[in-house]
């Protein structure tokens, strides 16, 4: 039975280099204050620094499947994975332009030797500004030709205030849950497709856009028996850690960075089932500041550092393929 190793990872604003002839012309001005600075050669240094974790994930094996936000385009995507050094694997891209205002995107990364894409589909959150897109795609496992789908979410940030922009984590967690039952909808086996939802929530497991409008929880039996959609958090067993986050904001850990699964990952006789107890945040020390908390790689105009990374730590876990 193959292991599926998945990875998640907010890359921290991967833009192109400034000035980039190929960037839509309101997006360019939209940027342009944050991106002074941002040369070809910044740029190429902190592709090869997330090269370098990518890397080191899953014992220097590199991931299976990787879903990354904050990439401008599938082209910054590419030269990233042009750094990868892994010799066994074929990554491909799955990518999807939203009309995110800032221009940052979700995309998905897998291993073509090890799956195959069957379908992709996104979803606009319906807000007053364009924002960043839900993106799923299904996916086979070649070695069985078990089916899963994998979403991957960047929900509206907490800018403007944890508690004022709420609301809008809360819409966003609606709509996924409505996507899911739509989706299921499409299936034979219903909510038994296996399905493993991640992403950068911007939100917490405990919050309520994540329990009362994602219906995420943290008991799998209530998963199992639930007549309606729900999702077991992966997550809420790390918030026990001694640095219980993927983010550190001032002196505080949040758990923003998730992985949710449904009732189709956990039955005895899925084809693709999670392994629960594998779900950990990956912090190795080469990523970590003194304090503990991820090194940001920044911008010119605001933190550079030129041997950091992300202000993101990436999560891991891995699914048993039979």
């Amino acid at each position: 039975m193959p292991d599926i190793n998945v990875a998640w990872w907010n890359l921290e604003n991967l833009f192109d280099r400034a000035g980039h002839p190929d960037r839509d012309p309101d997006l360019a001005e939209e940027i342009e204050n944050e991106l002074q600075g941002w040369t070809a050669a910044i740029r190429n240094k902190k592709l090869e620094q997330l090269s370098k974790v990518i890397e080191m994930m899953f014992d220097d094996t590199g991931p299976d499947l990787l879903g990354v936000c904050e990439v401008e385009n599938d082209t910054v995507l590419q030269l990233l994975l042009d750094r990868v050094n892994l010799p066994a694997r074929d990554y491909k891209i799955a990518h999807h332009m939203s009309p995110d205002a800032r221009g940052i995107d979700v995309s998905f990364v897998f291993d073509n030797n090890v799956l195959n894409i069957h379908d992709v589909g996104h979803q606009m959150i319906l807000k007053r500004r364009a924002t960043r897109d839900l993106f799923w795609v299904e996916l086979e496992v070649k070695e069985t030709g078990a089916v899963f789908i994998a979403v991957g979410n960047h929900w509206p940030s907490r800018s403007a205030g944890r508690y004022e922009s709420a609301p809008f984590r809360m819409l966003a967690g609606e709509t996924l849950s409505f996507i899911l039952s739509r989706l299921f909808n499409e299936f034979d086996v219903g909510d038994k497709i296996p399905v493993i939802v991640m992403g950068d929530f911007n939100d917490e497991p405990c919050d309520r856009s994540m329990q009362e409008y994602l219906l995420g929880t943290r008991d799998a039996d209530r998963v199992l028996n639930a007549r309606n959609p729900i999702l077991l958090n992966l997550m809420w067993p790390l918030m026990a850690d001694e640095d219980p986050g993927t983010l550190r904001f001032r002196s505080d850990w949040n758990m923003l960075d998730q992985f949710l699964v449904n009732k189709g990952m956990l039955q005895g006789d899925s084809l693709v089932r999670i392994i629960p107890e594998s779900a950990q945040i990956f912090r190795p020390p080469l990523v970590k500041k003194s304090n503990g908390e991820p090194r940001r790689f920044g911008r010119p105009m605001r933190g550079l550092d030129e041997e950091g990374f992300s202000d993101h730590f990436a999560i891991t876990v891995t699914l048993d393929a039979e």
